[in-house]
C-alpha cells in the first residue's frame, strides 16, 4: 500500500522503452569494442559528462551497456551523439526523471526484449530489467546483447528466477553479449550465474585488473560474458570516480 507514497512507480503493464535510430544498418568491422557501465544515476553531472566524453575519444565504443542511467526528460546524453541510437528501458518512473538500462550502438537494432523481474527488492518496492537487443553483423550474422541490473537483497530462490530469465533469453543465441551488474556478492550467487553462463556455452571476460571491479564482500558484482566471439583486448577504468562502479572495456572480433 505505501508504494503509492514514495515519489517513483514502476510501470509494469506498459513496458515504455525509449528508441533513438541511428542511420547505419550493420556493423561494418570484424571489431568492435564494448563498454559495461553502471553509471549509479551519476550521468548528467559534469564530470561524469566530461569522463564519459573521455571514454568515447580514447575507445570509440560501438557497444554500450549502462545500468542506473537516469534521464531527465525522456531525454539522454546520447541525444546530442549523433553515432549512436539506442534503446532505454526504466524501472523506476518518476515525474521528470526515470532511470534503467540503455542499450547504446553505432548501428541499428533489429529487436529488443526489455523484461521486468518476477519479482522486487524490499522497501523501495522495485523490480529489476533485462534487456536484449539485437544487431546485424555485415555478413548478415546477428548479435545480440543482453544488459542486465540483478536482484538485490532477497532470498537466492528469487535471483534463481531472474537467473531463470536471462537463461531463456540467451538460448540459441550464436554471437551474444551478456553484461550487466549482476549483484554476485556472494559465492552462492556467483555460482548460479556460473552454472547459467556455462551451461550455455558463454565465456568469462578476464581482466587483467579485475581487483579494480566494483566488489561487495569480496565479490566483484559487474561482468561480461560472451559467445561465438573472441575478446582481444580487456580493461577496467579504474581511475575513474564518477560512479561507485568502474566502466569496463572489451574489444570483441567476429572472427573465430
Amino acid at each position: 500500500m505505501y508504494r503509492k507514497l514514495l515519489p517513483w512507480h514502476i510501470d509494469q503493464k506498459n513496458h515504455t522503452v525509449c528508441i533513438k535510430e541511428v542511420k547505419n544498418r550493420h556493423l561494418k568491422s570484424g571489431k568492435f569494442t564494448l563498454l559495461n557501465w553502471n553509471v549509479h544515476k551519476n550521468n548528467h553531472s559534469f564530470k561524469w559528462l566530461h569522463d564519459f566524453g573521455q571514454i568515447l575519444h580514447h575507445y570509440e565504443p560501438d557497444f554500450i551497456a549502462f545500468q542506473e542511467y537516469k534521464t531527465k526528460s525522456k531525454r539522454s546524453i546520447l541525444d546530442s551523439r549523433k553515432e549512436y541510437g539506442y534503446g532505454f528501458f526504466s524501472n523506476i518512473e518518476m515525474q521528470k526523471e526515470d532511470s534503467g538500462l540503455i542499450n547504446a550502438s553505432t548501428c541499428h537494432f533489429e529487436s529488443f526484449n526489455p523484461i521486468f523481474s518476477e519479482y522486487v527488492e524490499p522497501l523501495i518496492k522495485t523490480p529489476k530489467i533485462s534487456f536484449f537487443t539485437q544487431y546485424t553483423l555485415e555478413n548478415n550474422q546477428k548479435l545480440t546483447l543482453i544488459n542486465t541490473h540483478m536482484i538485490n537483497f532477497v532470498q537466492n530462490k528469487k535471483y534463481i528466477s531472474q537467473i531463470k530469465q536471462l537463461e531463456k533469453l540467451c538460448d540459441n543465441q550464436e554471437k551474444l553479449i551478456l553484461t550487466g551488474d549482476f549483484n554476485t556478492w556472494s559465492s552462492k550467487r556467483m555460482h548460479l550465474l556460473t552454472h547459467m553462463t556455462e551451461a550455455l556455452g558463454l565465456d568469462h571476460v578476464i581482466f587483467e585488473t579485475n581487483h579494480h571491479k566494483k566488489s561487495y564482500l569480496a565479490h566483484p558484482l559487474d561482468h561480461v560474458f560472451y559467445k561465438g566471439l573472441k575478446p582481444i583486448k580487456s580493461e577496467i577504468l579504474h581511475e575513474i570516480k564518477t560512479s561507485d562502479h568502474k566502466p569496463m572495456i572489451v574489444e570483441f572480433t567476429t572472427n573465430i
